[in-house]
């Protein structure tokens, strides 16, 4: 299923979502059963692709530990995934805003 639609972001398009909005029901319809042990995240990627809006990945918006890897150095992302301890995210976003210093 990759790649997929993963946890920390998610962006839609204003179109996208008032797709969704119109067409919710099928996906409740089709696979609302699952979406408590699927997470928000994963349904919404299968309910957009059942409801055909296209998709677009961008793995340049999330510093991602777990799918891509983390440069906490690069102050271009909008943010930073998977830190599941406040000093292992507080190093990286210091290392963030140090880098942008140097900008």
């Amino acid at each position: 299923n990759f790649p997929m639609m993963f946890g920390s972001v998610e962006i839609f398009s204003f179109a996208a979502m008032d797709t969704y909005f119109t067409s919710r029901d099928a996906c409740k319809q089709s696979m609302g059963q699952w979406l408590e042990s699927w997470g928000e995240d994963y349904y919404m990627g299968k309910c957009m692709d059942l409801i055909k809006v296209g998709r677009i990945s961008d793995f340049g918006v999330v510093g991602d530990s777990v799918c891509t890897g983390v440069d906490c150095n690069n102050p271009g992302v909008g943010g930073f995934h998977a830190f599941k301890s406040w000093s292992a995210w507080s190093l990286c976003h210091q290392q963030t805003v140090n880098a942008s210093k140097k900008r």
